[in-house]
């Protein structure tokens, strides 16, 4: 339910930009970007790398990722999007005869995608580089994320400690880092900050290091979090009215809200000191 919700505030939110505020060059790019949005979802679902609600909110977020940022917007999703599928590992079953590979569904491409999706927007709206900074870390998180596990966890797995203790603890548990996963986290940031200089190379060294240190900063954040409160629930308004609300923390909360913890940090930081 909740990504059926997001797509439809960011497809209102792209229309409003379409007919109010875009110009006739932002009108062309926006429809080249829906059709290759379309295109490269209905791919991904073909690839068994989205399921079919996944697609449907790929399509919308990389519409809005093209069709507003341009190519280093589009260069930037599609790195992380297309990498993280190919470090992914396929799930076996205990026979050893089913192979499933993962599939992002809804609920996983915003969160990963929400907060980029949203500084864009404004960015977009206001003109001002330091909300594009912030989108930029809003992806190089989950990007340091998903290399950390898929390198530190299923590629290579070594002696792994908790971030909450620093007790050793099994290759996989909530909140393990390890040698590698820091090694493939770092990576990971790094990537996604080369791909937006390349496109922007009258960047500053600054501007470059600061979405590697806080991208790694909000992989460093989900492992915390996720160590400390993943997979329980929480009561936060009780009455007559709404009757019991409760908040479900789970893997998909996890990175949302590392995500933008990250992107806000480096947002203030951009902000402040003006690199």
């Amino acid at each position: 339910m909740f990504d059926r919700w997001v797509n439809i505030f960011f497809t209102l939110a792209l229309v409003f930009t379409f007919i109010l505020v875009g110009a006739s060059q932002d009108h062309t790019q926006i429809i080249i970007g829906i059709g290759l949005a379309l295109l490269f979802s209905f791919t991904a679902f073909i690839l068994n790398w989205l399921t079919i609600d996944g697609a449907v909110s790929a399509a919308i977020f990389g519409s809005i990722a093209y069709g507003l940022g341009g190519l280093v917007s589009a260069a930037i999703i599609l790195v992380f999007f297309i990498s993280g599928s190919i470090l992914s590992k396929d799930h076996v079953s205990e026979e050893g005869l089913l192979r499933k590979k993962f599939r992002r569904n809804g609920k996983q491409v915003w969160a990963n995608g929400f907060w980029f999706t949203t500084w864009l927007l404004t960015w977009f709206l206001t003109e001002q580089d330091a909300f594009l900074i912030a989108a930029v870390t809003a992806i190089a998180t989950p990007t340091a994320d998903t290399w950390a596990t898929e390198i530190g966890q299923n590629r290579i797995k070594g002696t792994t400690w908790l971030i909450t203790s620093g007790k050793k603890v099994e290759p996989g548990t909530e909140g393990g880092v390890s040698i590698m996963g820091t090694f493939g986290a770092v990576s990971g940031s790094f990537l996604i900050s080369l791909v937006y200089w390349l496109f922007n190379m009258n960047v500053g060294i600054s501007t470059f290091l600061v979405i590697i240190v806080i991208g790694f900063f909000g992989c460093l954040a989900d492992s915390y979090i996720g160590a400390r409160f993943q997979n329980n629930s929480y009561k936060i308004s009780s009455n007559k009215i709404a009757g019991n609300i409760s908040i479900e923390i789970d893997n998909n909360f996890v990175n949302w809200i590392s995500a933008g913890i990250a992107s806000v940090i480096s947002l203030i930081i951009i902000l402040i000191t003006s690199i």
